[in-house]
């Protein structure tokens, strides 16, 4: 019998490598593991709604209620009710949000830079592409 790596155990290596250096480039924001998702909540200020914000990154209500729970708490994210739909609230982000963000962002741009060393665009779009097929291919096994 032949051992064979699942795909996903690289995939998570790199993850978790990628978060270390990004935690260590920003360790002084108190964002935890969250950078991405706070930049995508300053990004659309004010027009996305926690369920929106769940749709884009496939995470389930209540994960997403206690992420946005966390970075409330921690002064980047508040609240608003929706004034066309009371039953929506939409995400806004505070000054303090305003002020890390930027850094986060230069952050996965210099990362990005440095993990992109040596390889081309070409190579980039082909890798960029054929993880979109295979997150396709993988959705069939996903739904019960």
């Amino acid at each position: 019998m032949q051992l064979i790596e699942p795909i996903s155990r690289k995939l998570i290596r790199l993850g978790k490598l990628y978060q270390s250096v990004l935690a260590k480039h920003t360790a002084h924001l108190d964002v935890n593991r969250y950078h991405y998702i706070l930049s995508l909540i300053c990004y659309h200020d004010g027009q996305l709604s926690q369920k929106a914000l769940a749709e884009i990154l496939g995470k389930d209500k209540s994960a997403m209620v206690s992420i946005i729970n966390l970075l409330t708490a921690k002064g980047f994210v508040y609240r608003e009710n929706n004034p066309n739909d009371r039953r929506e609230q939409l995400l806004k982000v505070t000054d303090k949000a305003k002020q890390a963000v930027p850094h986060i962002v230069e952050t996965f741009k210099n990362i990005n830079t440095n993990i992109t060393e040596g390889i081309s665009a070409a190579d980039m779009k082909t890798f960029e592409s054929v993880l979109l097929r295979m997150q396709s291919n993988i959705q069939p096994f996903t739904t019960p």
